[in-house]
């Protein structure tokens, strides 16, 4: 029989110094109550109760018993309270997976933030521009640009990327600055060969969107790759706003072709269920909360 139930038994009928009584509280036929007693008696080896036909007394045992009984369930019930605290809080290990670029420009500051509030957690931040499987790799979330492509993961919408074509000052001078997207066939686009778009620039032309497979001499697996030929001045790219608005700023790229910018391009949390524990959820919060001024222009 269960211990604890048995426990939880005989106190009952201790407080109740009845055994139909105790039956009736809780609910329990009485030969059952009678069981979870014999049960303890004859794993303790002495006799609890005093039974006569009228009464029903503790022994010197039972008395003894019944006190323990009562420290023990107590000591249960506060050391439940205390470990019912961690699911109220952050804690334990927390694993992110993030695209390359967006972990080194974007997401070091929240990763600082949350380890300030929360010391009880252990992050694990993986940057990866590859597919990986938030399963496969026991990954608790994992930040997404562009649109989803397994339905079967739950994600939430944190913000919007802006996508920009720029190119050094150089390169222009060398090779002109295109006006219009037929200009792109005479240009040399530096391409990023990861993800969803794997060398395909996005375009919005007269409220329509358009895909295009652009050519040039030079593709890399990471945004940071391309972001750096640029400067180099070898060609176009385009890239998410967040990557080059320095550059931009510092005059060491320039925008073109801004009259034809796509739309922004959603970036999700992204996580395997709804049910999320204190720890994600409060990364997934943290993270909305610092893109949020952000919005609606996009980052």
């Amino acid at each position: 029989m269960d211990r604890l139930a048995s426990i939880e038994t005989f106190i009952t009928v201790a407080d109740c110094r009845s055994f139909s009584a105790a039956a009736e509280q809780l609910r329990l036929s009485k030969a059952m109550v009678s069981r979870h007693v014999q049960h303890l008696e004859q794993r303790l080896g002495t006799r609890l109760f005093a039974r006569t036909t009228r009464h029903l007394q503790l022994t010197d045992a039972g008395n003894e018993y019944l006190a323990g009984c009562r420290r023990v369930l107590d000591d249960l019930a506060t050391l439940e309270r205390e470990v019912g605290r961690f699911s109220d809080r952050p804690h334990g290990r927390l694993k992110v997976l993030a695209p390359t670029s967006f972990g080194s420009f974007q997401l070091a500051p929240v990763i600082a933030e949350y380890a300030l509030r929360y010391p009880e957690v252990q992050i694990q931040l993986t940057l990866s521009d590859r597919p990986v499987g938030l399963m496969e790799e026991g990954v608790d979330v994992a930040v997404q640009i562009g649109e989803l492509a397994d339905s079967s993961l739950v994600a939430r919408r944190i913000a919007e990327v802006r996508l920009l074509v720029c190119a050094s000052p150089d390169y222009l001078k060398r090779h002109g600055t295109p006006v219009q997207l037929a200009d792109l066939v005479h240009q040399n686009c530096l391409r990023y060969s990861q993800g969803q778009r794997k060398g395909l620039w996005l375009f919005r032309d007269r409220d329509e969107d358009l895909t295009l497979r652009v050519q040039g001499d030079f593709e890399a697996t990471t945004g940071d790759a391309v972001r750096m030929a640029a400067l180099a001045g070898l060609g176009l790219v385009q890239l998410p706003s967040y990557m080059v608005r320095d550059d931009l700023a510092a005059g060491r790229l320039a925008a073109v072709l801004e009259a034809y910018a796509p739309l922004p391009v959603p970036l999700y949390a992204v996580y395997a269920h709804r049910d999320l524990s204190a720890t994600v959820r409060a990364f997934v919060e943290l993270l909305a909360a610092h893109f949020k001024p952000q919005e609606p222009a996009g980052i």
